[in-house]
């Protein structure tokens, strides 16, 4: 569910950045049940640690709802097109996402430090707001493909470990339930703020966009309603084999935060949430805790300047790269 509102080299995400931490803070009700969502609040990713564990096996990041593996990618725009395109493959869509030009990526910083912590890194690439159903299909294809390709003396299916950001976790959970992995096997997935349970945000979309629109261009918006996940929840289930984690965010905005209207529907109707994702609702498997004050595009590190300038000063309370190689630390000491 990552807004694509990046183009610059540089993620500066807000055209008023020095509005976000806005004087106006909504009213926060500390209820209980209020509490209890917000338990295991994570403070330890304000910087790197000395040492992480590499993981065993490949990962492969998979990006959110509107998302792209890097920014402007002139084919990934005609992949869109032809992801509604009953004439082009699968197979097809995921080979031609590889021939691009590149201005800005996804995840932010994070393949790159990854990389260079010895990981072995595959950055997935699927059509932005197509359905789940397209989105896990072209998933698969694009790791199979991957897959051939780095790996082509391979006898056996190459294992991988899965991390994604928002949407992209039920792409992932989708993909393990219903897709059968002819030359890989996924071992686990991680999600980032997963709206595993939906967002309210999007029943509230719905009824503010005409419906042609959406079905024109936004096919996917539809299925991250929380009655539709409810369904897919349903019919979706979880493989025994592979092991499930996941985080969640929340913060309180300012009024001039670009995620205080969709923070707003979202917090009636479902508590804490870091301006798109409940804190119920990114919560998969073993839940890893919920990072404080931590926005939805702050978990790939698409930061304002204010926050980019605390961190290179020390002063920050949150690097997000810090938190993927927190992850796949986990992923090394659980032998994956």
């Amino acid at each position: 569910m990552g807004i694509n509102k990046q183009f610059s080299s540089r993620p500066l995400r807000y055209p008023f950045a020095f509005y976000r931490n806005g004087s106006h803070q909504p009213k926060l009700e500390r209820t209980k049940e209020n509490l209890s969502q917000t338990t295991s609040q994570l403070y330890k990713f304000n910087s790197f640690r000395d040492e992480y564990q590499i993981p065993k096996y490949p990962i492969v990041l998979c990006h959110g709802f509107s998302g792209f593996d890097s920014l402007v990618s002139l084919p990934a725009v005609e992949l869109f097109h032809k992801a509604k395109s009953k004439e082009a493959s699968a197979r097809e869509m995921a080979q031609e996402a590889d021939t691009k030009i590149e201005f800005f990526e996804y995840w932010h910083g994070i393949r790159k430090e990854l990389r260079a912590r010895g990981c072995q890194v595959l950055v997935a690439k699927v059509p932005p707001f197509a359905t789940i159903e397209t989105r896990s299909k072209i998933l698969n294809e694009f790791i199979k493909h991957k897959i051939a390709t780095r790996f082509p003396s391979a006898t056996q299916p190459v294992k991988v470990n899965l991390i994604a950001h928002s949407m992209g976790g039920l792409d992932c959970r989708y993909l393990i339930s219903a897709y059968e992995q002819e030359n890989f096997e996924i071992v686990s997935l991680t999600t980032v703020s997963t709206p595993h349970r939906g967002s309210y945000a999007a029943d509230r979309m719905l009824q503010l966009i005409p419906t042609g629109l959406v079905d024109s261009f936004l096919p996917s918006l539809k299925e991250l309603t929380l009655e539709s996940c409810a369904r897919l929840n349903i019919h979706i289930t979880d493989d025994p084999n592979v092991k499930y984690f996941s985080y969640g965010a929340t913060f309180t905005p300012g009024i001039f935060n670009v995620f205080y209207p969709t923070w707003k529907m979202v917090y009636p109707k479902e508590g804490p949430n870091d301006g798109l994702v409940s804190i119920k609702s990114a919560k998969w498997g073993e839940f890893l805790g919920s990072l404080e004050n931590v926005d939805h595009l702050d978990l790939i590190n698409w930061m304002n300047i204010s926050k980019r300038l605390k961190i290179v000063i020390g002063a920050g309370t949150f690097n997000p790269v810090a938190l993927y190689l927190d992850i796949v630390d986990n992923l090394a000491k659980k032998g994956l």
